[in-house]
């Protein structure tokens, strides 16, 4: 990731490798929901940076679950794609997802999450 882009950043990165999966919420359509099984490399209060063999369309909002495994939670948010770049031809890319809509209860939730890892 260029200097540039780190300079964004606001609050403080763990970098902490983790199965999340993370479910996008089609609300256009009635077709559902498509649920992608991403390792986190880079979390923060406010987002994370996550491996995803599919692309997202940069500043698309997608409201989505994410599961934080059994001793958490599921919590829902709305969040943004900042960032998506191929890293492989797998293919493989790193997403940058900037949460945007979260409700207070979640928030608190995430932002333990993050302080335990």
């Amino acid at each position: 990731m260029s200097d540039d882009l780190d300079d964004l950043r606001r609050e403080r990165r763990k970098f902490s490798s983790k199965n999340i999966s993370v479910t996008i919420i089609d609300e256009a359509t009635d077709t559902g929901s498509e649920t992608f099984l991403c390792r986190s490399k880079d979390i923060s209060a406010d987002g994370m940076k996550i491996i995803s063999h599919c692309p997202m369309a940069l500043g698309h909002e997608l409201p989505m679950e994410i599961d934080l495994g059994e001793m958490w939670a599921v919590i829902d948010v709305v969040a943004e794609v900042k960032w998506c770049l191929e890293i492989d031809d797998a293919p493989t890319f790193y997403i940058g997802i900037k949460l945007i809509n979260i409700e207070q209860e979640n928030l608190q939730v995430w932002r333990k999450y993050v302080e335990m890892l």
